[in-house]
């Protein structure tokens, strides 16, 4: 912080942000990674790990509600989720809306994300005493190894693809994501911007290709992230993302039928884009 300018140190873009400070709220050094909350006039609370802005209170339900309903839209019964990451609760959330959803387990690797977001953004963390959630405090690659359970649908909920976050999308990873998933489960993670990102997105899609029945690319626009055109890749072992197995019903401020509709990429400039 200077002079209460907050600038961004994000690793993974070639641009800088800067956020203007009222106050800080919250500064800690956890086990992990150094943890910041603070105030802005524009876009209300903002929580930042290791210098890069990770939501704001203005605009986090965009990301998160596409991150969660367009898979959970696209299987007819999810019963069993997995969230890897999501620490701030704000998939949780959104997962917790749907009602044929009878288990949902949580993995975050920093135990003191969740206390800031319990603390500071209630907005966000209003799932965490949901009796359908358990918490796993490690890392998500190590939960699948161990885990026994089948899930309907896994969320990688992570920070940018660079330190502890980067074996998430690993071959490896995908493999145990499989092994994890039901018959006819649904993975998905956010895949950074295909405007700065374009040749990472690629990558991803490429192995989930190689690995699951069908691979597929959505995008919304997120103002707060670096290069704004947002992707989510998708593994589906059975169902097409692209199609609604049961219209919305939840409560939501953005995503909606149409927005499913629209959010995936004409096939023709996918396949310009992607396959080429």
């Amino acid at each position: 912080m200077d002079d209460l300018l907050f600038l961004e140190r994000d690793p993974f873009s070639p641009i800088r942000y800067a956020y203007k400070a009222q106050q800080i709220l919250h500064s800690e050094q956890s086990e992990f990674q150094e943890i910041l909350v603070f105030e802005c006039a524009y876009f209300g609370r903002i929580l930042a790990l290791d210098g890069v802005v990770q939501l704001t209170e203005k605009d986090e339900f965009i990301y998160h509600e596409m991150l969660t309903h367009v898979v959970l839209h696209a299987h007819p019964r999810p019963e069993n989720v997995l969230i890897i990451g999501g620490g701030d609760g704000g998939t949780l959330r959104e997962v917790a809306k749907h009602k044929p959803v009878s288990r949902i387990d949580l993995v975050e690797l920093d135990p003191a994300v969740i206390q800031v977001s319990r603390q500071y953004l209630p907005t966000l963390a209003t799932s965490f005493d949901d009796p359908r959630l358990t918490i796993s405090n490690m890392e998500g690659a190590a939960f699948l190894q161990q885990s026994t359970t089948l899930y309907d649908v896994i969320i990688v909920d992570c920070t940018d693809p660079v330190g502890p976050a980067k074996g998430l999308f690993s071959d490896d990873f995908f493999a145990d994501v499989i092994h994890r998933l039901a018959p006819d489960g649904i993975f998905v993670a956010q895949t950074e911007s295909l405007h700065f990102h374009r040749p990472f997105v690629t990558e991803v899609q490429h192995r989930l290709a190689r690995m699951f029945n069908i691979a597929d690319l959505y995008t919304a626009s997120l103002a707060t992230y670096a290069g704004n055109w947002w992707t989510f890749s998708v593994g589906s072992r059975r169902y097409n993302p692209r199609a609604q197995a049961q219209n919305c019903e939840v409560t939501t401020k953005y995503y909606s039928d149409d927005v499913h509709a629209h959010a995936f990429l004409p096939q023709s400039l996918y396949d310009r884009l992607i396959r080429k």
